[in-house]
């Protein structure tokens, strides 16, 4: 099965090859679709695997196809480690960078200072990046709006759970608005009190991936 089969902009099936994927892996053919469609989705994947791209491919086509006005934050992706904010920005980054609109993402953890990366949230962004702590952080210094969130990935969302987030993920999931839509990775076995939509990609041993019945209206997705 080859990429353009899933749907995707032929600028993003040149991207993906350009990353080393040549044909989608599982988890890619699964969640792309899927995504493509407004789906709410849950999913996991091994390490290497792809599932980066089998997230980020859908969402940027998605911004792209969709944007409207000045820009606002669109599409929110929240991860457990710095490390793994680094990764996922510049894979986007990459994936991202021969779109015919240029969309602007801004990666943000702690541990370091603040100041740059809210200069860098000035003139607004279509993507975030962020681990939890750090987006209240930046929340609270109004360097940040949430409310024209309409995509949200949870990537390694067990290890978000687990390192103690659940409190940062459901303050973030009350910046915003309702409807946006989720991908977990793997699927979380907590959650905050607020029910949080599902959808897409992470870590564990089998490529796996479970979309909802059917579309719900949505002016974005992830």
């Amino acid at each position: 099965m080859p990429f353009d089969s899933l749907g995707l902009a032929p600028a993003l099936v040149q991207a993906a090859a350009r990353s080393g994927f040549s044909t989608p892996t599982p988890i890619q053919a699964a969640a792309i679709p899927a995504i493509l469609q407004g789906r709410d989705l849950r999913g996991s994947a091994q390490t290497g695997s792809g599932k980066t791209a089998a997230f980020s491919l859908p969402l940027l086509q998605r911004l792209t196809e969709q944007r409207e006005g000045p820009r606002r934050v669109r599409a929110l992706v929240l991860v457990p480690t710095r490390e793994l904010a680094g990764q996922v920005g510049d894979t986007m980054h990459d994936l991202a960078q021969h779109l015919p609109e240029r969309l602007k993402i801004v990666t943000a953890f702690g541990g370091v200072s603040i100041n740059p990366q809210m200069m860098s949230l000035r003139g607004g962004a279509d993507i975030v990046v962020a681990t939890p702590g750090r987006l209240l952080d930046l929340v609270e210094h109004n360097a940040l709006r949430l409310d024209a969130v309409a995509m949200l990935v949870l990537d390694e969302a067990d290890r978000l759970f687990d390192l103690g987030f659940a409190e940062e993920l459901g303050a973030s999931s009350n910046c915003c608005r309702s409807g946006a839509r989720t991908c977990s990775s793997p699927p979380p076995s907590r959650r905050p009190s607020r029910r949080w939509p599902t959808a897409c990609c992470a870590t564990p041993p089998s490529s796996t991936c479970r979309a909802s019945r059917a579309p719900r209206p949505t002016s974005c997705s992830a």
